[in-house]
């Protein structure tokens, strides 16, 4: 029996690691509440070249206004708030997953941006945030010479 448990492919093992999980999410959801942490907000894809990085945020709802961009070296800080949804007087709340409130994300990047550079574009709730790499940050090609 232990054999089983510990064997990668049981429903046992499955089982453990699902519970694994929505103790996690459990937890997470319950600080979330308590301490107003907005870790997982706004999702983000991180995408990087040579000569530049773009990142893509989901900010639904969110109005421009609400939303500061700052950048220094390498780091990417996106702060805002979202408004919560006013809701007629006597609404009853039976589930709330959309986040609403103040978010931060602070994003390492693989290398210092162009400060100078940066540019950002806001529409129907995605933010693209374009950043040039510096120049001296830059792969740079070596020549080789003979004997």
């Amino acid at each position: 029996m232990l054999f089983r448990i510990l064997d990668p492919q049981t429903k046992a093992n499955q089982f453990w690691r699902d519970f694994d999980r929505l103790n996690d999410e459990l937890t997470r959801s319950i600080l979330d509440d308590q301490f107003g942490s907005s870790s997982h907000f706004p999702p983000v894809n991180v995408y990087t070249k040579e000569d530049e990085a773009l990142v893509t945020c989901l900010l639904p709802g969110v109005d421009i206004d609400q939303i500061d961009i700052n950048v220094k070296d390498h780091i990417l800080s996106i702060h805002g708030k979202k408004k919560m949804e006013e809701l007629a007087e006597g609404t009853e709340v039976h589930r709330r997953e959309i986040f609403n409130g103040e978010f931060h994300r602070r994003l390492e990047l693989p290398f210092r941006v162009n400060q100078d550079q940066v540019s950002a574009k806001y529409v129907n709730g995605v933010l693209n945030i374009h950043l040039p790499r510096r120049e001296e940050d830059k792969p740079k090609k070596v020549s080789i010479s003979l004997g």
